[in-house]
C-alpha cells in the first residue's frame, strides 16, 4: 500500500529551497531528492506469506521484535531462539510517485546501507549498480543505481531481496586450497554480529541508512574535499575540491563561502563526465579546533555553489582548522608514538568504541550516541578509538566528536582474522575504503587511520601458521601485508594526507618490541591474569588496548532476567557472560583486591570497585610514564547488549564504578606513584597543562581510623606538559603501623587539585564505623548527599529505585576520615516524589 503525506511534499520543497537558495526567483528547479524512509513511504516485508509493516532505516531482527514474531534477544536466553533469523531469505517492498519525468534528465536510486547481500528490484526489473552489480555484497558503502529507463511517474514498487550471509562465506571459503581462522572474513559485514567475547551472535539483514532518489539536469556536485594548505596565528589557507558530474559542456559559475561570507568565485567550462574544481580560500587569523582539554572547536561552514544557464548545484561541509601528526621518531629506547595537534606534543586519553547496539541502525540511537560522547567527552577524554571489528560510524558519531572535541582513532573493518586476498575481494574493499575515506575526510576529529585491529597481532602469535604449508604461509603473509601495508595505505595517500598506521598493535604484547616501538595492547593483566602491579613495567610507547571486566549495574541485571535468573551459575547469566573465563578472572582478582561475595548483587558490585582499582593504575602508570607513553586508550567505553564486559558506561547507560574512576584519573593534572621497593615510593605530578602548575605535595600516612602518623609537605613545580618527580619518598619506622598513604597536590592559593590514596592490604576486612553518615538535602534542581565519617570507608556507592534516571557528580568514591564528602544527584526528569537514595560500602 502506497502513503504519501503531506509531509512528504513538504520535505521535497525543503529539498529544493535548498538545492536552490542562491538562484535567481524565476530559476527552475533541477534538483530533488526523494526520500524513501518510513518517515514518507510504506514499507513491508514477508514472513510465512504475510505482509507485515517494516521500519527503514531498520533492519529484520527489529522488525520481528516490533511485530513480536521474535523476543527480544537481549532479554534472558533469546539470543539462541533467534538463531533462524539469519538463515532466512527476507523481503522488502515498498510503493512510490516520484511525479513527471520530463522534469529532469538524470535519476538513481541511493541505499548509503545495505546489509548485505541483496537484490534491488524496480517494477519488477532486477537492477544493476553504477559499477554493472546485480547483487550487492557490502555494508560499508553507498550503492548507487541508475533509474534512466526502468523508473515511471507514479505506483512505483521497489522490492529488496536480501540474502543470508553465511552461505556465501562458506562457498567462498571452499574455493581456497586452505582454511582461513574465520569463515566471516569472506563478507564486508560488521565482523561483531557474528559474535565476540562481548556480544551475542545477532546476524541481521536490512536497508540500515538512508535510502533515497536523486534527480538533476545537467551537472551535479558529487563531492566537496577540503585540504588545508598552510596554518599559523595571523593566516589559514583552505583548498576547496569540487568534483562535479556533468553531462554535456558548460559554462558555469562557481562561487565559495566560508559561514556564509562569499570567498570568491570563478568562471569554469564543464565537460561532460567528472571535472575537478579547486579554489584556494584565505582566511584572516582563523579560530583554531582543539582537542578537549586544549580550546575550542570552531567549525567553519563551506559551501560551494555552482551555477549554469538555467541549473544550479550546491553543497555544504564543514571544516576545523588544526594540524595532526603522528610522530614516530628513533630515540634511545626504541621509536616514539605520539600525537602531535597544532604544534603540540598531546597525550591521548581515551576509550575503545564499539557498536552502541547490536542493530547500530542510522537514526535510532541518536540519544545513546549523544550520551555516550559527553559521558567520554566529561570524563575527561580527548580521543575515540573506533575499533575494527564493528562498523564505520555512523554520521552523528562522528558529527558530534567533532563537535565536543574527541579525536578519532579510525580503524578499517578488519579485525582479529586472516583475509582472502583475491582480486574480487581487493577489488570489493578498495570501493568501501574509498567510500569511507571521502565521506569522512572533511571531519576534524579523524585523527588516524588504522588498517586493522589485531590481523598482525594474531598472524605472529596466535598459532595460525602451525596450519600452513611453508608456501602457504608466504601466500598469506603476502595478502596481508599487500592489503594494510599497501592498499589500504596508498588508498589513504591518494584520497587524505591524515596518518596511516597498518595494524594496532604493531606487536603483540609477548614481544619485548611492544614496549619501545609502535602501539600496545596489553592483555598480561586480563588473559594471562597477571596482576594490576605490573602495568607500570608494562608500559608501551602507546597503550591503544588494555582492559578488565565487570558485570553490569544491579539494576542492569534485573532488565535482563527474572528472579530465578540471578545466579552466576545460571544458564543466563552465562550466556550474558562470553568470556569463557571471565568469572574465574574476575574472582581471582577479587582474592587479590577486595572478596569474594556470596551473592549475586555484591559480587557485581565488587567486580566494578576491582575494575575500577585495576584500570585506574593503568592510567595512573600510563601517564606518569610520558614521554615514553604518550597514550592511553582503556578498552572499552560502552556495550552493544546487556552484558559482562570491560566497559565503563553499560548497555542501559548505567555508569559503572570504573567510569568516575577514568574521570578522575583523566583529570588535566593527577598526583601518580610508582612503588619502587616494599617502602619506597616516587610521587609524580602529571599534568597536560600547557602552563607550569605551582603547588605543595603534602605525604601523610594514617591508620583506618584516621590517627596521622606522619605528615611531609614539599613545594612542587610540576612542568607544563610533562610528568614531574615530585618527591622520591622512603618510609621510616615511624610509619610501621600505617595502614593508608595518602598524596595531596595543592594550588599555591591552597585549593586541592588531585587526591590520591594507597591503601595497604586491601583484602583486610574492616568494620564499618558506627559514625558512618550521610545527610541529604533537595534543592530545587537536585539532591545533595554529604557523607561523613571518622573511619576510611572503601566504595560507598549511591543508587536510587531503578525508576529515577539522573546523574551522580561522583559514585563508588573511598570516604576518608573526617573529610566531609558531598555528592550531587540530578534527576534526568522532574520527580513528583521524593527520590530516596540506598548506600552500599564495601566493608558493610
Amino acid at each position: 500500500m502506497n502513503k504519501v503525506p503531506p509531509l512528504f511534499f513538504f520535505f521535497q520543497i525543503i529539498i529544493i529551497i535548498i538545492s536552490s537558495c542562491s538562484t535567481k526567483e524565476e530559476q527552475p528547479i533541477t534538483y530533488e531528492q526523494i526520500p524513501l524512509t518510513s518517515e514518507f513511504v510504506s514499507w513491508s516485508f514477508q514472513y510465512k506469506d504475510k505482509n507485515y509493516s517494516a521500519e527503514v532505516p531498520g533492519v529484520i531482527h527489529t522488525d520481528l521484535m516490533r511485530h513480536r514474531l521474535i523476543e527480544d534477544p537481549f532479554y534472558r536466553n533469546n539470543e539462541q531462539k533467534v538463531q533462524w533469523v539469519s538463515e532466512k531469505e527476507w523481503v522488502y517492498t515498498t510503493q512510490f510517485h516520484v511525479g513527471d519525468l520530463k522534469k529532469f534528465e538524470h535519476r538513481r536510486l541511493v541505499f548509503e546501507g545495505l546489509d548485505t547481500y541483496a537484490e534491488v528490484y524496480l517494477n519488477g526489473v532486477l537492477l544493476e549498480s553504477e559499477e554493472g552489480k546485480t547483487m550487492t555484497n557490502n555494508m560499508f558503502r553507498a550503492w548507487r543505481f541508475p533509474l534512466d529507463t526502468v523508473l515511471r511517474d507514479s505506483n512505483n514498487v521497489l522490492k529488496i531481496k536480501f540474502l543470508p550471509s553465511v552461505p556465501f562465506e562458506q562457498k567462498a571459503a571452499k574455493k581456497l586450497p586452505y582454511t582461513l581462522p574465520d569463515e566471516r572474513v569472506f563478507s564486508r559485514k560488521a565482523p561483531y554480529q557474528s559474535g565476540w567475547d562481548w556480544g551475542p551472535r545477532l546476524i541481521t539483514a536490512g536497508i540500515w541508512k538512508k535510502v533515497y532518489i536523486e534527480q538533476w539536469n545537467h551537472f551535479l556536485i558529487e563531492d566537496l574535499h577540503l585540504q588545508q594548505q598552510a596554518l599559523n596565528k595571523q593566516k589559514a589557507v583552505l583548498q576547496v575540491n569540487t568534483t562535479v558530474y556533468a553531462s554535456q559542456n558548460e559554462s558555469v559559475k562557481v562561487s565559495f563561502y566560508l559561514d556564509n561570507k562569499k570567498m570568491g568565485g570563478l568562471e569554469y567550462r564543464l565537460k561532460p563526465g567528472q571535472n575537478k574544481i579547486s579554489k584556494k580560500l584565505s582566511v584572516r587569523k582563523p579560530e583554531m579546533w582543539w582537542p578537549a582539554g586544549m580550546g575550542s572547536q570552531k567549525l567553519y561552514q563551506v559551501r560551494v555553489v555552482v551555477e549554469g544557464a538555467r541549473d544550479v548545484s550546491e553543497k555544504t561541509t564543514q571544516w576545523g582548522f588544526r594540524t595532526v601528526e603522528l610522530r614516530q621518531k628513533k630515540d634511545e629506547v626504541g621509536e616514539s608514538f605520539e600525537f602531535i595537534v597544532n604544534g603540540i606534543p598531546t597525550f591521548m586519553k581515551g576509550a575503545n568504541w564499539i557498536p552502541l547496539h547490536s542493530f547500530p541502525v542510522e537514526g535510532k540511537h541518536d540519544a545513546r550516541y549523544r550520551d555516550l560522547l559527553q559521558a567520554a567527552k566529561k570524563g575527561n577524554m580527548n580521543m575515540i578509538r573506533v575499533w575494527g571489528g564493528g562498523i564505520y560510524e555512523n554520521e552523528i558519531f562522528y558529527e558530534l566528536c567533532d563537535q565536543l572535541g574527541l579525536l578519532v582513532w579510525q580503524d578499517f573493518m578488519f579485525a582479529c582474522a586472516l583475509y582472502p586476498g583475491d582480486e574480487e575481494f581487493l577489488h570489493n574493499v578498495t570501493d568501501e575504503a574509498v567510500y569511507q575515506i571521502r565521506r569522512l575526510r572533511n571531519h576534524p576529529s579523524i585523527a588516524l587511520w588504522c588498517g586493522n585491529n589485531e590481523v598482525k597481532n594474531g598472524w605472529d602469535d596466535w598459532g595460525w601458521k602451525d596450519n600452513y604449508t611453508t608456501k602457504q604461509q608466504k601466500e598469506l603473509d603476502y595478502n596481508m601485508k599487500n592489503l594494510f601495508n599497501k592498499l589500504l595505505s596508498d588508498l589513504v595517500a591518494e584520497h587524505d594526507k591524515r596518518p596511516y598506521h597498518p595494524s594496532s598493535p604493531e606487536w603483540g604484547w609477548g614481544h619485548p618490541e611492544s614496549f619501545t616501538e609502535g602501539d600496545a595492547h596489553y592483555w598480561g593483566v586480563w588473559w594471562g591474569e597477571e596482576p594490576f602491579e605490573v602495568w607500570g613495567e608494562k608500559t608501551g610507547r602507546f597503550m591503544s588496548e588494555y582492559g578488565f571486566q565487570s558485570y553490569p549495574a544491579m539494576e542492569s541485571v534485573v532488565q535482563f532476567t527474572v528472579p530465578e535468573d540471578r545466579d552466576l551459575n545460571s544458564i543466563v547469566m552465562k550466556n550474558h557472560q562470553k568470556h569463557g573465563r571471565g568469572v574465574q578472572i574476575i574472582k581471582k582478582a577479587m582474592q587479590q583486591y577486595a572478596y569474594i561475595p556470596a551473592t549475586l548483587e555484591d559480587f557485581v558490585y565488587v567486580s566494578q570497585l576491582v575494575q575500577a582499582y585495576g584500570i585506574g593504575e593503568a592510567i595512573e602508570k600510563h601517564r606518569l610514564k610520558r614521554p615514553h607513553c604518550m597514550g592511553t586508550l582503556y578498552w572499552q567505553l560502552n556495550d552493544c547488549w546487556p552484558v559482562a564486559s570491560w566497559s565503563s558506561i553499560d548497555y542501559y547507560g548505567n555508569r559503572k564504578a570504573l567510569h568516575y574512576r577514568v574521570e578522575d584519573r583523566f583529570k588535566p593534572t593527577i598526583v601518580a606513584s610508582e612503588q619502587v621497593e616494599m617502602d619506597h615510593y616516587q610521587i609524580y605530578i602529571v599534568t597536560d597543562k600547557l602552563k607550569d602548575v605551582e603547588g605543595e605535595l603534602i605525604v601523610e600516612e594514617f591508620t583506618y581510623g584516621g590517627d596521622t602518623l606522619y605528615r611531609q609537605v614539599t613545594p612542587v613545580t610540576a612542568k607544563a606538559n610533562k610528568s614531574t618527580l615530585a618527591l622520591d619518598y622512603q618510609q621510616g619506622a615511624e610509619v610501621a603501623q600505617s595502614e593508608w598513604l595518602k598524596l595531596t597536590f595543592l594550588d599555591k592559593k591552597g585549593k586541592l587539585i588531585d587526591q590520591e590514596i594507597i591503601i595497604y592490604d586491601m583484602t583486610e576486612m574492616v568494620p564499618q564505623s558506627p559514625h558512618f553518615q550521610y545527610e541529604v538535602k533537595k534543592t530545587e534542581k537536585h539532591y545533595e548527599i554529604t557523607f561523613t565519617t571518622d573511619q576510611l570507608t572503601r566504595g560507598v556507592m549511591l543508587s536510587t529505585s531503578p525508576s529515577v534516571q539522573g546523574s551522580y557528580s561522583d559514585n563508588y568514591f573511598d570516604l576518608l576520615p573526617n573529610e566531609p564528602k558531598t555528592i550531587i544527584f540530578t534527576p534526568s526528569k522532574k520527580q513528583q516524589e521524593e527520590v530516596r537514595f540506598e548506600v552500599k560500602t564495601l566493608w558493610n
